[in-house]
This record gives structure tokens, sequence and C-alpha cells, in this order.
């Protein structure tokens, strides 16, 4: 039960930290002997991810969207903030699926090892600080913009490439406002999140003994994935409009050194 309220608290608190879920988790396992989680709990664990991240956006997500739909009726509409933002998450998330797909048994793969999720989480450090050391810029959000964001997202399925740090430093570097990249690198989250869940719903075969196959403690494992994520994203905010990544950098700098020397000590 105390493993599954901590894969809760780490999913909820590096889904959003610009620091790898994937990696953290991927080490946890190698170096602390955690078992991956049952299929149906991580579902339930990046569902609940999903619920803190609409949450979270709820008032930008229903102003986003009726701004495109009256641009979908109005063109005079069409230049406003709804039709860019939509058109950025729509071809965002098409970049994203078939990068993600293509590469995601290579990325099951690079769990197995300590140094290639350190190496990656260098990557990140690089990322983060490169383009917090960048003046802010008021490139607009797009879909060119979307598109290379998502384009980042998709790739960022490699355990140690984290998602939020990977989309919000391209759109850093691409020049777009720091409240525009944060927002934007969360809002297309969500579509990519919902269809992989659905997906590895699918893949079960839904799910006769769904509730049977979940680990003893998981509601609070999920409830605390929520509340952390959710807290999360209000200290990622601060960090990212105060271009304070740094921090950030030199963590994932740290930890990915940590991890390949460990690598080698332990062989």
């Amino acid at each position: 039960m105390v493993n599954t309220l901590l894969l809760g608290l780490v999913q909820g608190l590096t889904e959003f930290l610009p620091v790898s879920s994937s990696g953290h988790l991927a080490l946890a396992q190698i170096l602390m002997g955690w078992k991956e989680p049952p299929i149906a709990y991580d579902v339930l664990l990046h569902f609940s991810t999903m619920v803190a991240t609409a949450a979270f956006f709820w008032s930008d997500i229903v102003y986003l969207l009726t701004g495109w739909c009256a641009g979908i009726f109005d063109p005079t509409r069409r230049s406003g903030e709804g039709w860019r933002y939509g058109w950025a998450i729509i071809s965002g998330t098409m970049a994203t699926a078939p990068v993600a797909f293509l590469i995601e048994g290579f990325a099951e793969k690079w769990f197995a090892s300590s140094s290639a999720v350190g190496a990656a989480l260098l990557i990140t450090a690089t990322l983060l600080w490169v383009s917090t050391s960048r003046r802010e810029r008021n490139v607009p959000v797009s879909a060119a913009l979307g598109a290379l964001m998502g384009l980042a997202q998709g790739i960022a399925v490699v355990p140690g490439l984290s998602r939020s740090g990977a989309t919000i430093s391209v759109g850093l570097l691409a020049g777009a406002r720091r409240k525009d990249a944060f927002r934007l690198s969360f809002l297309l989250s969500l579509p990519v999140i919902a269809g992989a869940t659905l997906l590895q719903c699918l893949r079960m075969d839904i799910i006769d003994g769904f509730i049977t196959t979940l680990p003893s403690g998981w509601l609070g494992g999920c409830i605390l994935a929520s509340v952390s994520g959710y807290l999360a994203l209000f200290f990622l905010r601060r960090v990212v409009i105060g271009g304070r990544f740094k921090a950030f950098a030199v963590y994932c700098a740290a930890l990915g050194t940590i991890s390949i020397l460990l690598d080698y000590v332990t062989r």
C-alpha cells in the first residue's frame, strides 16, 4: 500500500514538474526494486493527472474553446486567441501521435537502463538551462508553434525526457511568451493523455476484472496524484513566468549524472 501511495505522489508531482515522471519511475524500478504498477492502476494515475490539468485550466479551456467555435461560424473572430490556440492544439496533437507511436517500443526498452535514463535527463537539463537563458520574446501562438511543441511532446515519451520541460523549452526557444508556452504545453497534454488512456484500456480488452487488478490503496494514490499535480501546476506556473527554470536544470543534471555513475558502479 505504501508503494501505491508513493507512486501516486511521484506521478502527480513529476508528471507536471519538468523532471520527467517516466524517468523517475524507471529509476525507482531499477534502483529501489519497485515493480511496474498494474496496467489498471497506471491508467487511473494518468486519468487522475488529466483531471488535475483540466481542473487547473478549466476557465482557459472554456474561453479558448468558445473562441475557436466562434471562429468557425464567424470569420471576423479568427484573429482571436481561441482560434489560434485551437489550431495550435490540433496541429500539436497531430504532430505528437505519429512520433510517439513510432518510438514507443524503443522507449519501453529505455526503461531498463539507468544510464540511458540519465543521458535523457541530461538532455532535459540542457533544454531547461538554454531556454530559460533566452530573453523573452512575443511570438504569437500559431499552428506552427503547436506542431513544434507537439513534436517535442512526442519525442518526450523517452524516459528521462520531461514532457513539460521539452514542450515549454521548445516553445520558449521558438519565441513564445512564457505564459503562452506554459499554457499551450499543458493544453496539448490533454488530448494526448486522453488518447493514451483510451488506448491502454482497449489493449486491456475492457475490463471484467478491472477493479480486482488494482493494488491496495489505489484510491488514495489517485487522490494524491490529482492533488499533488494540481499544486505542482500552481508552483510551475510561477517558476515559468518568473523565468526560473535553472534550478530544475541543475536537479536533472545531478540526477542524470548520478544515474549514469550508478549504472557503471553496479555492473
